[in-house]
């Protein structure tokens, strides 16, 4: 059984449809964007997940229970990031984790060594003793990126977690999302505007637009792709001993897969040796491909 499974979730708000039909299976340890413009349904979707808004029609069981019937039970594992974060202005960093612990049911030990883990591994000791109210919208996230992981859940839910940030900011979100997916094993579903992002974080990349599910892809990062034009005539079959495959062409030009460790220098060697004359070459992002050609 998947650790998550969304079938036929539906979402109306009067004559507008948020979510139309949407249906997804996830399993324990995969770390899933989801891409798409504003009004998309990727919020909604994760706002359903997470109990905060019902769906019109449609069911989500997770771990094998089903929200509409046990939320409590189904979001015990579950750690949500949704909504933009804010917290009362006159309680500190430390005092939003000690009672989000506690709502989790955690002892007074557990607290403090969870707050003492978290604060590291945030990177927030220089502001955990500071007011709420003196927090910029980058310490805020980050406040709020612990308390979706106070005491150590199996799956998180975020909502855009670096929006807002710096680029610092965003490369330490992104570094620290990867590892909580690739080493403790944690099953993540994100949204982002951000191609670049879900290329480098996730397993699968979900583009969504007007509600529906427009693809569901694999994201294989030991894969590059180039796009070439050139004069003379390619013999594909060639390519693929060497970790290259030719996945679309025209006159004149081809796009290229490339796998592993070969460098375009390889492909272009490749080329010159069975006679072909590159002409241009350029990176291609098989991800923003997909998503500019069905996003409109």
């Amino acid at each position: 059984m998947s650790q998550i499974e969304v079938k036929e979730l539906t979402k109306n708000y009067g004559s507008l449809i948020a979510l139309d039909h949407f249906d997804m299976s996830v399993e324990k340890g995969e770390c899933i964007a989801m891409l798409g413009p504003n009004g998309a349904g990727k919020s909604t979707f994760l706002k359903i997940a997470t109990n905060v808004i019902h769906p019109t029609s449609g069911s989500i069981t997770i771990r094998g229970i089903n929200i509409g019937d046990d939320p409590m039970a189904a979001l015990q594992k579950v750690g949500p990031l949704v909504e933009l974060p804010e917290f009362y202005p006159y309680l500190n960093g430390k005092e939003i984790l000690d009672f989000v612990c506690r709502v989790k049911g955690a002892s007074r030990e557990q607290i403090k060594s969870e707050t003492e883990r978290l604060s590291v591994l945030l990177s927030m000791n220089d502001y955990i003793d500071r007011k709420c109210g003196q927090y910029s919208r980058g310490m805020k996230q980050r406040l709020a990126l612990a308390c979706s992981m106070a005491m150590d859940p199996e799956i998180l839910i975020l909502d855009e977690p670096t929006f807002g940030l710096d680029p610092r900011g965003m490369r330490e979100f992104v570094d620290i999302i990867s590892d909580l997916n690739r080493k403790e094993h944690k099953t993540v579903i994100l949204s982002t505007h951000l191609i670049s992002e879900a290329r480098e974080v996730a397993s699968r990349v979900i583009i969504m637009n007007h509600g529906r599910k427009m693809m569901d892809m694999k994201n294989e990062k030991d894969i590059s792709m180039m796009k070439i034009t050139f004069s003379g005539t390619i013999n594909g079959d060639a390519f693929k001993n060497d970790g290259m495959e030719i996945v679309e062409s025209g006159d004149n030009w081809a796009t290229i897969s490339v796998r592993g460790m070969t460098g375009n220098s390889k492909v272009i060697e490749k080329l010159l040796s069975g006679g072909v004359n590159v002409n241009w070459v350029e990176p291609v992002n098989n991800i923003e491909k997909t998503y500019l050609e069905l996003v409109d």
